[in-house]
């Protein structure tokens, strides 16, 4: 019996091309933005292997006191805000189908424009805490923001991470949007929201994280990033929550995933702690019963009390630090962490470098 071996076909072997988008920062020994550079100004290595640069585009952005912004100290300060009544409200439309919308292919939609998020924490956020992110917000939209910003609002509650406002320099729709989040519409007065949305674009539930919170910040700030990264632009995403605490080695993947991916998104996080200037009793205040033993009298009751709130703050410190932006503490005047946020986005190049692999490569190490 005799056997045939198949016909032999022309070899294919394909191409493939990455485009990566990076945001970079050129300055003068002044501090002042370098204009007119080009393509051939850049260099971008990838393992030591220099990448084509195929697009630079300039993005030219004044600073906030250029602009005509009202900085914190030069004005009056606003009165905080409390919650406005319902009837006086206009209704909230439906927010659920609210997307980050990104330009064409190959196209930069916000040119010369400062792109900000504010993203509330509301899992951790009590009362106290969330009517003075709320309060920094609105002083910010009403006094603070500039012709250049453009701002959008995102919210984590209830296992959801919604984007309530995509990128405008509306003030009166952010303001709405702003207060819509923080006091939802409740007509029969029971303290739950009227309209509870479904769907989430945080693919996990309350039962899976039930005992991993810290996980599950981490993973819906993730969350959040990644609806970012299809606009090439840098963005600041600042983070409103009381704490953010890491147990130990377990949460230590997450924070690394949740960091990389900020990084790939070209977003800087700027954790803002919305417990303000905090001053703790050492034995403790009215909210908790006396402690007993001998750590009270020794003060290491008190020690372990200022050590277990500077952990909370250790995490946020690492999220701004890590990703190119800056975590404000101690402070009741939250609108100081907005303008900061604003204040560092100066004048950029947006670079698109293209990074080709071949199948040859990818199987055989060939070059």
């Amino acid at each position: 019996m005799l056997f045939r071996s198949p016909p032999q076909g022309t070899p294919t072997f394909r191409a493939t091309t990455r485009l990566i988008v990076q945001t970079v920062n050129v300055k003068d020994k002044d501090g002042r933005p370098i204009e007119g550079l080009t393509a051939k100004d850049f260099v971008v290595t990838e393992d030591g292997e220099p990448q084509m640069v195929s697009f630079v585009e300039f993005q030219r952005l004044p600073s906030p006191r250029a602009s005509g912004s009202v900085t914190v100290g030069e004005s009056t300060p606003a009165p905080p805000a409390a919650a406005p009544p319902a009837e006086a409200r206009p209704k909230a439309e439906p927010t659920t189908d609210v997307r980050i919308a990104a330009g064409q292919p190959g196209d930069i939609k916000y040119r010369n424009k400062r792109l900000m998020v504010l993203y509330f924490d509301l899992t951790a956020m009590p009362p106290p805490d969330l009517l003075r992110a709320y309060n920094a917000a609105i002083k910010y939209i009403k006094t603070q923001m500039t012709p250049a910003d453009l701002v959008a609002v995102m919210g984590f509650q209830g296992g959801a991470v919604r984007v309530r406002q995509d990128f405008t320099d509306n003030r009166a729709q952010l303001e709405q949007v702003v207060t819509d989040l923080v006091f939802p519409e409740d007509k029969d007065g029971d303290g739950i929201p009227d309209v509870v949305e479904e769907g989430t674009a945080f693919g996990q539930d309350d039962a899976e994280f039930s005992i991993l919170n810290t996980d599950r910040q981490l993973s819906a700030l993730q969350t959040a990033v990644g609806m970012l990264r299809p606009l090439p632009d840098q963005k600041s995403l600042i983070y409103f929550a009381s704490f953010l605490r890491l147990n130990g080695v377990d949460n230590q993947a997450q924070l690394r995933a949740t960091t990389n991916a900020a990084l790939r998104a070209n977003v800087s996080i700027f954790p803002v702690d919305a417990r303000g200037l905090v001053a703790t009793a050492p034995l403790g205040d009215a909210t908790q019963r006396s402690p007993g033993g001998l750590a009270m009298f020794t003060g290491r009751a008190a020690e372990q009390q200022a050590n277990a709130f500077q952990r909370s703050q250790d995490t946020l410190y690492a999220l701004g630090k890590d990703t190119g932006g800056k975590a404000m503490f101690d402070n009741n005047d939250l609108s100081m962490g907005i303008v900061a946020a604003a204040e560092s986005v100066t004048s950029y190049y947006i670079l698109r470098s293209e990074e080709h692999t071949s199948e040859l490569q990818s199987r055989f190490g060939i070059s």
